[in-house]
């Protein structure tokens, strides 16, 4: 589809006033489509004004892509008052009856102002990066949209929950109690300390930089995935075959370390905490020795997560993926350089890969 007809985009090269590539004017009209449908989930009428279709005052927000370069390019929404309104404030606009005293212009004003700022509210509450559309155009009313934000809530869940897997699928190797020399040999109990150690201790240490609250809600998501977890397991290995001590591992997480590290003024966040304790257990299980853990058991636990993170993020955002692998790069441990400066990298080629895979493989 061509969005802008190549006579009418020479003509602005000419002017100086250049529309945006056509690759990029269909990202803004797919932005714009995603727009709407977040307004009309919310309960608002919203609808999409098409380039080159005929201008209908609709009642409700108006989403339209402007495509000419510069900082107000992109998706802009306004909100049209309903009509008995509209042509009450039209009345008083007319030049031979103009007055801005008129009380029905100044509340026509105030309507507007309210739901443009509820509409940034319910777009900001959506994962969008909203602003009043003023701050890049003095004449432009409405709202600016310049894209999706990384959904935190979920970035949260998915790192905790891989946390927790490869904590629990270590612990679930323990060497065997019976004396059957057929048994698997399992994971002493200094080996599991060893492979699990780093991630648990980064977990407990990052909870002294954070904010009180930051720490109660850490805790409280650990205890949703845990129990869910817990919940999934029953389900597929029957009630005696469940290990409890996944119930049990939120709190010792939230034990307060032994030894507190000096904190420099700096704060952390709950995803820097958790992304750094997760590169801490897939490096350590990566890097251990042999007689540590068996080399099939270390490439089954850290397969196994790493593909539960990519079907987590196969159906996600670019925006939720691409600040996951920031938060992997920024947070890749020296301990574990040889391992984890690719990380972030494979990540991002396995999501696309898997993007590009016909589904019926």
């Amino acid at each position: 589809m061509t969005y802008i007809d190549p006579q009418k985009r020479a003509n602005a090269e000419k002017t100086g006033s250049p529309h945006a590539p056509e690759e990029v004017i269909a990202e803004w009209h797919a932005l714009a489509t995603s727009v709407c449908r977040a307004l009309q989930h919310a309960g608002l009428p919203a609808h999409v004004q098409y380039p080159g279709t005929p201008v209908v005052r609709e009642a409700g927000a108006c989403v339209h892509v402007d495509t000419v370069e510069g900082p107000a390019a992109g998706v802009h929404v306004g909100w049209n008052a309903g009509e008995s309104l509209t042509e009450a404030v039209h009345r008083f606009m007319q030049p031979d009856r103009l007055d801005l005293r008129e009380p029905v212009i100044a509340h026509g004003t105030r309507i507007v102002a309210l739901m443009d700022e509820t509409i940034r509210s319910v777009l900001t509450l959506a994962g969008f990066r909203t602003r009043d559309a003023a701050e890049v155009n003095d004449l432009a009313p409405g709202t600016h949209v310049a894209g999706r934000q990384p959904r935190q809530w979920y970035i949260e869940h998915i790192l905790a929950e891989g946390v927790l897997g490869l904590i629990a699928a270590v612990r679930s190797r323990r060497t065997p109690s019976g004396a059957d020399p057929g048994e698997p040999a399992g994971i002493s109990a200094e080996g599991m300390a060893r492979l699990t150690g780093a991630g648990i201790r980064t977990v407990q240490h990052g909870l002294h930089r954070l904010t009180n609250d930051d720490r109660q809600e850490l805790a409280r998501v650990f205890r949703r995935l845990a129990g869910a977890m817990y919940s999934q397991n029953m389900a597929c290995g029957g009630f005696w075959k469940t290990d409890r001590s996944l119930l049990e591992l939120p709190d010792e997480l939230c034990l307060s370390a032994e030894a507190q590290p000096a904190v420099s003024g700096t704060s952390e966040t709950r995803h820097q905490v958790l992304a750094a304790a997760y590169m801490a257990l897939i490096g350590s299980i990566t890097t251990a020795e042999a007689d540590t853990v068996d080399a099939d058991d270390a490439v089954e636990i850290t397969e196994a997560w790493t593909g539960t993170l990519l079907r987590r993020l196969k159906q996600a955002p670019d925006e939720d993926r691409q600040e996951l692998i920031r938060l992997f790069r920024e947070k890749t441990g020296s301990a574990y350089t040889v391992f984890t400066s690719d990380f972030p990298e494979f990540i991002g080629l396995a999501v696309r890969a898997a993007e590009r895979r016909p589904e019926h493989e």
